[in-house]
């Protein structure tokens, strides 16, 4: 839980120049999965912002919400691991300067994602007629990827933020995970699973703070 903590003690110290305006929150899809993620956004104009965000994976065995099923010889996967994410947003219809109360946005991140997993294994070779042997098998790696974002913020209060909408990565990285690639969760992108045609679909639901220095 460090990562979020440091965040939050970041947005409050740069809250405190008038000319930026900070929120943080946390965003709820990834729970699911056992993630923890805190969104924050920093702004000097309403049409466009910086975003930044930070997360845990806890020993998840999270696949997507369908299960498309494959022999894949792997059972009781956990992966855990640290995102870090990076990028902005435009807001089109405020670019003119006018703040909204409500307004669509577009984004693009860059994603650092570290993971390890562990597993069983299914050893062929191993396979008597009193039953499957199986052996404990581990991953690890780092991966940086690219993801875009879509959605809608609205200002609930002066304090209070809501936003909705989707993240679309794209991760590529070397086949050093543990089983099909479709049946892996990666931290801070989701699980290929997710749409089993375009696969790394990730929700956006979180429920901003807006620091007092920046209403």
């Amino acid at each position: 839980m460090k990562l979020p903590f440091l965040f939050l003690l970041f947005l409050s110290s740069v809250s405190c120049h008038a000319q930026w305006k900070a929120s943080a929150g946390i965003n709820l899809p990834p729970l699911i999965a056992r993630s923890v993620e805190v969104s924050s956004e920093l702004s000097r104009h309403p049409g466009y912002s910086l975003i930044f965000q930070a997360g845990q994976t806890f020993k998840s065995s999270h696949i997507g919400l369908t299960d498309y099923k494959v022999d894949d010889r792997i059972s009781q996967r956990k992966t855990s691991g640290t995102f870090l994410k990076a990028g902005g947003r435009i807001y089109p219809g405020s670019l003119s300067g006018k703040q909204q109360r409500n307004r669509f946005f577009a984004g693009a991140l860059l994603i650092f994602s570290h993971y390890n997993q562990t597993a069983l294994m299914r050893d062929l070779l191993q396979d008597s007629g009193f039953g499957e042997q199986y052996t404990w098998v581990s991953a690890k790696g780092t991966t940086l990827f690219p993801a875009a974002t879509i959605g809608f913020q609205h200002q609930l209060t002066r304090s209070f933020i809501l936003e909705w909408g989707v993240q679309k990565s794209f991760v590529i990285r070397r086949d050093n995970y543990l089983g099909s690639r479709q049946r892996n969760y990666q931290p801070g992108a989701g699980s290929a699973q997710s749409d089993p045609f375009i696969g790394y679909f990730q929700g956006i639901v979180a429920v901003k703070y807006q620091f007092a220095g920046a209403r």
